[in-house]
């Protein structure tokens, strides 16, 4: 994992609501620009921006070119399209030297000047002279964007839309819809009898609450498969189970795009939202429910039983094996002591309470999703 930063040890990163996530989408998507370009048709200036031939108009009339700030998934597309080394154009950024990285990039897209790119951008605002590069991807990439995207999943939930809770995050690379149904809730006395909250202290065995739900995943920019995973929220601390091995998974494939600015085809937009509203009402369907979500805490309880013997010793061998960096397994380490289960479960709780403290929404989200590996590594480890 990433290294991270968190808000406080016990306070929780905020979230949207879905009225501002909304919100928050329509104004991306009244900018969203889309370009299919051949490498020779752009370069990074020695100022670190990308410029595009792409007219435009401007205050001073019609501009031949576009220019765009960088954003950091465009530097990962620059890694993963062009093979220069990620850790290079990161070194390259940090110490300013920004004419040797675009003479490097440059001299890469040089090498096939008519490779065709999709170039993924946000349109500069009205009092900007540049816009955003979101991401340098495949011509191939298959489009599943966000804003479709949630309103195929509030479609999908439109029967239970008096019976959830929706909340959700954005990121440069990813959006997180979190659907949470309050009345649909079984208790977990076995999983949560010695377990305290680290946000307010109150103890699960007085509130063996679960709330059943899922999270839909998606990146507009390639950064993994639009996803629909179900996850159960602890309702003493709001910890969330994610139960990864049930997740269902879309690959962002697709047909070659013709050059120029992207035109949405709307049969293939309305086949995509079809696709995606059937998915969302097939997994509410299945994670909305109450023998599902019973027999899946009974999984956990039985997998979370073993006794911790050494909470140090077993968090570092968490770490290493799951990928936790040093802060993090210092965070974890902190929710575990704080939570007083001394189990693999307590172990399970304390990933899952810290995710919610990091700053940084996607190292969040891997982190609460390795939550079930590192329940097992950690009962393993005392054997």
């Amino acid at each position: 994992m990433t290294t991270t930063e968190m808000t406080t040890p016990f306070t929780r990163r905020p979230q949207l609501s879905l009225d501002e996530l909304l919100q928050q989408l329509r104004e991306q998507q009244a900018r969203q620009q889309d370009m299919v370009i051949p490498a020779h048709k752009m370069r990074i200036t020695p100022e670190g921006h990308l410029e595009v031939d792409q007219p435009r108009l401007s205050v001073n009339g019609v501009d031949p070119t576009t220019l765009f700030d960088l954003s950091r998934p465009f530097d990962a597309g620059i890694a993963g399209k062009l093979g220069v080394p990620a850790i290079y154009i990161t070194r390259l950024r940090q110490h300013g030297m920004l004419s040797l990285f675009a003479d490097n990039v440059n001299a890469w897209l040089a090498q096939e000047p008519n490779k065709p790119f999709l170039v993924r951008t946000f349109s500069p605002r009205d009092n900007e002279d540049q816009g955003l590069a979101r991401a340098l991807l495949s011509d191939s990439y298959a489009f599943r964007d966000n804003l479709p995207l949630l309103t195929a999943v509030l479609d999908g939930i439109a029967d239970r839309a008096a019976d959830v809770e929706i909340s959700g995050e954005l990121t440069e690379r990813r959006m997180y819809l979190r659907v949470f149904a309050p009345t649909i809730t079984a208790e977990a006395p076995h999983l949560l009898e010695f377990y305290r909250s680290p946000f307010n202290g109150q103890f699960g065995r007085d509130n063996p609450v679960v709330a059943a739900g899922f999270e839909v995943t998606n990146s507009e920019l390639s950064f993994g498969a639009s996803t629909i995973t179900p996850k159960l929220r602890v309702q003493v601390c709001d910890n969330g189970l994610t139960i990864t091995e049930d997740a269902l998974r879309t690959i962002h494939t697709g047909a070659k795009l013709d050059h120029g600015v992207v035109r949405y085809s709307v049969d293939t937009i309305r086949k995509e939202l079809e696709t995606a509203t059937a998915r969302t009402r097939d997994a509410a369907r299945t994670f909305l429910d109450l023998p599902y979500m019973a027999r899946k805490l009974d999984e956990l309880a039985r997998r979370a039983e073993v006794q911790v013997i050494d909470p140090k010793a077993t968090i570092e061998h968490v770490g290493k094996v799951v990928g936790y960096t040093k802060t993090e397994q210092d965070v974890i380490f902190a929710h575990f002591t704080r939570g007083a289960d001394p189990s693999a479960g307590g172990v399970l709780h304390a990933v899952t309470s810290a995710a919610q403290v990091l700053s940084d929404a996607d190292a969040a989200y891997d982190m609460e999703r390795s939550a079930l590996k590192a329940l097992t590594v950690a009962a393993a480890f005392q054997r």
